[in-house]
This record gives structure tokens, sequence and C-alpha cells, in this order.
């Protein structure tokens, strides 16, 4: 297992957070804006200050409130929307906001092809398991290894009902039962055709874990003394499946801390709340957001 889920961000999220910041400046942004299930907007939203950069981050109210917590106590602009894809777009357009969504932005999967370089020399692996969201990760992952030496199988996991980036190997199969995961993770992305062209490239599959599946290796887990996030236990029940069936060496992913096993939303908004283009102006232009650049 490779322990991602110690990070100082609860995720390994930070990896792709320093470098689209570090090259969002260097073009001059002084603004962004991300829309987040909350690991992508809480690794952004500890870094932002440091390189002279205001976040907006938009998430959905259903935004588990330990998650959330975490997020406010960063100093950022935390916005909970219902439609926080189309306010990211009012955001990018109208008051020209850099975009650090990992499913748009192209130096995403750029910043995970380092990992794979750290990972090889433990290998050789037979296969490697990461869950996947947007799909920034698993492509990276892929793409080093292929830049690094031989690759291993890559097999990116989702929790039931699934998504884009697992249909190829779930169409036409009965659907699993809903899993407490991924529900607030990015539903389309742009990503899919290149990651399920890295899957296939390497002799891998997508997978998707139901409710059962979960609640058993989290039994497990508890039995070994290992604590880690939903994605982390889905990751962990598909490489399981996989191995009963194809034996070999296999790295799991651990990407989201034990803290995030708490999917409880707050009783009461946390956040202040915006739904339109025109509520999100009237919050943005009292807190100091400037325009720059917008169409």
């Amino acid at each position: 297992m490779k322990r991602e889920d110690l990070s100082p961000d609860g995720s390994h999220k930070g990896r792709s957070a320093e470098r689209m910041l570090v090259e969002m400046a260097a073009q001059g942004h002084s603004a962004a804006v991300v829309s987040s299930s909350g690991n992508a907007a809480l690794a952004l939203a500890r870094r932002a200050g440091a390189h002279g950069v205001r976040l907006l981050a938009l998430v959905s109210p259903l935004t588990p409130a330990v998650k959330l917590r975490r997020l406010l106590a960063t100093g950022e602009m935390v916005v909970a929307s219902h439609h926080p894809v189309a306010l990211l777009h009012h955001a990018v357009d109208q008051w020209g906001m850099a975009d650090l969504r990992g499913s748009t932005n192209e130096l995403a999967p750029l910043a995970y092809r380092p990992l794979a370089g750290e990972l090889a020399p433990a290998g050789p692996w037979s296969a490697v398991f990461v869950y996947s969201s947007s799909g920034a990760t698993a492509l990276g992952l892929g793409q080093g290894w292929r830049e690094s030496g031989t690759p291993p199988q890559l097999h990116p996991v989702e929790g039931a009902p699934g998504g884009e980036l697992t249909r190829p190997w779930y169409r036409g199969q009965p659907s699993l039962e809903p899993a407490p995961v991924g529900e607030l993770g990015t539903h389309r992305s742009r990503l899919s055709p290149l990651l399920r062209r890295e899957v296939m490239r390497s002799g891998g599959r997508g997978w998707r874990v139901g409710a059962g599946q979960l609640a058993k290796v989290r039994t497990a887990a508890r039995e070994c003394g290992l604590e880690t996030s939903w994605e982390g236990l889905a990751a962990l029940a598909a490489a399981s499946l996989w191995s009963a069936e194809a034996g070999g060496r296999t790295l799991v992913l651990l990407t989201g801390a034990g803290w995030q096993l708490d999917l409880t939303p707050s009783p009461t908004p946390l956040a202040p709340t915006a739904d339109t283009p025109a509520e999100l102006d009237a919050i943005l232009g009292p807190a100091g957001f400037r325009r720059e650049g917008g169409r």
C-alpha cells in the first residue's frame, strides 16, 4: 500500500495542487476557482496564500461537515452550491479566475507522473489500483509508468453505481448496491477517453465496488489496525477481487485519510450559499474579489 492518505493534506491532492498554483501564479492570475468534493479544494486552499492566490472553492451542500470545517479553517472563500460547476464557469468567464479542476486542467495528470517514478524502484508490480473520480491520478500514473519502465496493469476504481471511467467493463451488467463513496465527485471528465485507452493499453480494467464489498473490506481493515477513507477501502476491495482471480504483486494507493469516513453533512449551513450567478456575485464583491479579464 502507498499511504498517500497520511499526507498533511489528508489526501494525495497536494501533488497536483502545488503544480497548478505555481503555473497559474506564473501566468499572472491572482484568483482561482475549483469545484470539489473537498480533497482537491482543501489541498489548494492550504497552499493558495503562499502563492499569492485567492481561492474560491465551490462545494456541494452535502459535503461532510468534518471536511468542510477543515476547508473553512484555511481562510479561503468557500461557497456551497447545488450548481457548483455552472457557477465555476461563471467565475471563470465573468471574474477571470483560473480553473483548477483536475478533470479539466491539463497540469493535473502531469503532477502525478512523478509518483510512478517513486514507486517503480520498489517493484516490479503486477497491478496498481487507485480510486478515480476525474481520472487525473490514474492517467498520470499510467503515463509516468510508461516513461519509467515496464508499466503494471492499471486498475481505476469507482464506487457503485459508477460512471464513465469504468462503463466499458460494466455495460449490460447487473447494478451493484450503491456505495457511500464518490457521490460528490466528478460525474463527467474530459480525461475519460484518455484514461480508458491507458487502462486497456496496460492490460488492466475498470472496477466498481458496491456497499457490501466496502463493508466487508472495512471490517478486515479494522482488524488489521488500518483506517483509511472510503476511497481507499474501495481500491482495496477491488484489489482483493482481482488478486483472487489473477494473483501477482499488487500495489494499492490509499488516497484519503481515515477522518474522511464520517460522511455526515452539517445540519445547518457552515458556508455562504449561492445557486445563481447573481447570488455568487453578491458574495464575491463584498469579499474583495476583483474581476480580472472576465468576458
